[in-house]
């Protein structure tokens, strides 16, 4: 195998070229029956619209989707991937059919090992994240995953009600209106809990939900909002609290002998007494409409698809499509996708999640998740296990956080290239045959290179290649190692990295 010196050597070339290549081509991750027949690979060319739009709106194209995506049109492509419930994902639906506890109640998941429930459900999202046809869809869970973020091993009730909260909150409102989803979200057992609601009370405030409802779920927090909001605030949730014994363990629960009853304001709009869980209503509903929310959920979006630094006239524009649409997730989508800012929007570091889904997609990795638990460690080692950053405030999304970070990157793909993951096997040999490039070790290059990073390799990269996998036949064992270490490379590079 490539050893950790010559790999970083050779790294050092594909560093030199990534300002040529705006954007990588990845492949996915899917059943080995489903691998075309031919692949017809994209044009050299620095930014491609489709290749864009997989990586971004989703975790990568898999072998034959980039073709696909250009047959269809950008437009067509987006239209069909934001109704996603049209979309036949049978495959992937068979796989989380196999799974222990996705049809279970609360009632049932609270008397299970909570080590496996973590294990099941940051196994079944990476699952989905791999194998789904709805990328859009399962981009914007973890999105939301991430903007209402729960910690999952906040205590040892959590991976029962956070299991529920993602099949029963988050997943069913991803693509729906921001209002439903807020709402959901404030009535969420799993949320109550995470943020200390269920000690909130008319006698014994607990502020934890309340500014963060207003901090970090909807205002933001440089909306002008005062620490007296935060508190009324606080008070028109007290009350709002989850059973911790008996038959309706785990369940929502309004105690009105523990809500604050005066009158509150916030915001400077007042709230009557006696008003009971209205408030909490009330409040939401204020929240929702507020036009700095419209400005915070944008300025979200646009930072996640389009750039680190969002332009000012796309968020404002998405901000009005959120007021004009009674905040539709969908028309917001649309609105980024199709905009000339994203077209041209500079690279953008994938996380480690991102990153570690769309090696196995690029691939086409034939991937079983198992226990789980070695996959558990290698998103460790990247720095991105799903559902555990304990802070209330989501995985971050600019590259700052995680580009100290890239060599656990490159450990991983040179261990899966070499079919050294537990589960996992790589079919390179397919591949290479799928794409007509089985003449010579030039042409399995140069096919990798476009596959993966969206174009032919540039001549310095050419010749640092040739120069490592050697003069020979693919029959040459040697060569043949040489060349699936230098796949592993181009997996690490920063064209496939920034896309």
């Amino acid at each position: 195998m490539l050893s950790r010196r010559n790999f970083l050597k050779l790294g050092g070339i594909t560093a030199v070229a990534a300002g040529a290549s705006a954007c990588s081509v990845m492949g996915q991750k899917i059943a080995q029956q489903d691998l075309p027949e031919t692949l017809v690979l994209p044009p050299s060319q620095p930014v491609d619209p489709a290749l864009r739009i997989l990586n971004r709106a989703g975790y990568g194209p898999r072998p034959g989707d980039v073709q696909q995506v250009r047959d269809m049109g950008l437009e067509a492509y987006l239209e069909e991937q934001l109704q996603p419930e049209k979309i036949d994902d049978n495959a992937a639906d068979t796989i989380l059919r196999s799974l222990d506890f996705q049809q279970m109640d609360i009632s049932q998941l609270l008397t299970q090992d909570g080590d496996d429930l973590i294990l099941e459900l940051v196994g079944s999202t990476l699952l989905k994240a791999v194998y789904s046809k709805r990328q859009l869809y399962e981009a914007m869970v973890e999105f939301w995953s991430d903007h209402f973020n729960i910690f999952l091993r906040k205590n040892e009730f959590m991976p029962a009600l956070k299991t529920v909260d993602d099949k029963e909150v988050i997943r069913p409102h991803a693509l729906g209106k921001f209002r439903d989803l807020l709402f959901a979200t404030a009535f969420s057992p799993a949320m109550l809990v995470y943020l200390d609601n269920i000690r909130n009370t008319r006698d014994e405030l607990n502020e934890n939900y309340g500014r963060e409802l207003l901090e970090l779920h909807t205002l933001g927090v440089h909306a002008g909002y005062t620490q007296k909001d935060v508190q009324e605030a606080a008070r028109a949730f007290t009350g709002l609290t989850v059973r911790h014994r008996g038959p309706r363990q785990g369940h929502l629960f309004f105690d009105y002998d523990a809500h604050d009853q005066d009158e509150k304001v916030i915001l400077g709009k007042r709230f009557p007494a006696n008003q009971g869980q209205e408030d909490i209503h009330q409040l939401l509903e204020m929240l929702v409409t507020n036009r700095q929310t419209a400005v915070f959920i944008a300025t979200k979006l646009v930072r996640r698809f389009v750039a680190d630094e969002p332009p000012e006239s796309l968020v404002q524009r998405v901000a009005q499509t959120y007021q004009d649409t009674d905040g539709d997730i969908k028309a917001m989508l649309r609105v980024i996708f199709l905009s000339d800012a994203f077209a041209t929007a500079p690279p953008k570091l994938k996380r480690p999640f991102t990153y570690m889904v769309s090696v196995l997609r690029a691939v086409h990795t034939d991937f079983r998740l198992g226990r789980g638990r070695e996959i558990g460690r290698w998103l460790r080692l990247l720095g991105q296990v799903p559902f555990h950053w304990p802070p209330p405030d989501g995985f971050p999304d600019t590259a700052d956080v995680w580009a100290a970070n890239l060599l656990p990157r490159w450990n991983f793909a040179l261990t899966l290239v070499n079919n050294q993951l537990l589960g996992a096997e790589v079919p390179l040999e397919k591949l290479v045959l799928a794409g007509q490039a089985d003449q010579s070790p030039e042409a399995v290059l140069d096919f990798f290179s476009r596959l993966l990073n969206g174009r032919s390799l540039i001549p310095a990269e050419r010749q640092q290649f040739q120069e490592y996998v050697g003069a020979g036949s693919l029959d040459d064992e040697t060569i043949r190692q040489n060349l699936k270490d230098s796949v592993a490379l181009m997996l690490a590079s920063p064209a496939f990295q920034w896309t």
